[in-house]
């Protein structure tokens, strides 16, 4: 089981990897479990974001299945969905849906394929990954002590990290 579990944390981390067809932009992790929040890009018959959809997320099922699954509706509504703040052709601006603190931006890094990037230790990064760590708390209002932004710099080829206490 810890051995399938970290081969397919280790693919969900490599730039560009697709399952089912699409291509992975991030994934989120919590310390309750071994699942995984993992966000997908989708793309228009033009290969632009999507104007209706241009993120989607599922349900990394490590606890039980290991599959993928849908994610439901509260846990988008309220948890991890995102908000789209602004959108145009190649742009996507978004927060969210739990918190304001962090604009993240979907557009194309410097290969030309899209990724999501956002400020880590004030600077533009390619994000790849986010820890929260959760300590008791309720279903609604879940006490998170910490989280840890993980993210890549394309030009001095380095991987970064900020952790704060949100």
């Amino acid at each position: 089981m810890l051995i399938r579990m970290a081969v397919m944390f280790a693919f969900l981390l490599i730039p560009g990897f697709t399952s089912m067809g699409q291509q992975v932009l991030f994934t989120i992790e919590r310390s309750l479990n071994e699942d995984q929040i993992v966000y997908f890009l989708q793309l228009d018959e033009n290969d632009l974001p999507r104007k209706d959809e241009p993120i989607s997320l599922k349900w990394l099922d490590n606890e039980n299945s290991g599959e993928l699954v849908p994610v439901n509706w509260i846990k988008k509504k309220f948890g991890y969905g995102i908000d789209i703040i602004h959108q145009n052709e190649e742009r996507v601006d978004f927060k969210f849906v739990s918190s304001d603190k962090k604009v993240f931006t979907l557009i194309k890094d410097g290969s030309g394929n899209y990724g999501v990037f956002g400020k880590i230790n004030g600077k533009k990064m390619k994000i790849r990954h986010i820890y929260l760590k959760m300590e008791g708390g309720t279903f609604w209002k879940p006490n998170i002590t910490e989280v840890a932004v993980m993210g890549y710099h394309e030009l001095a080829n380095t991987h970064v990290k900020e952790t704060f206490n949100p």
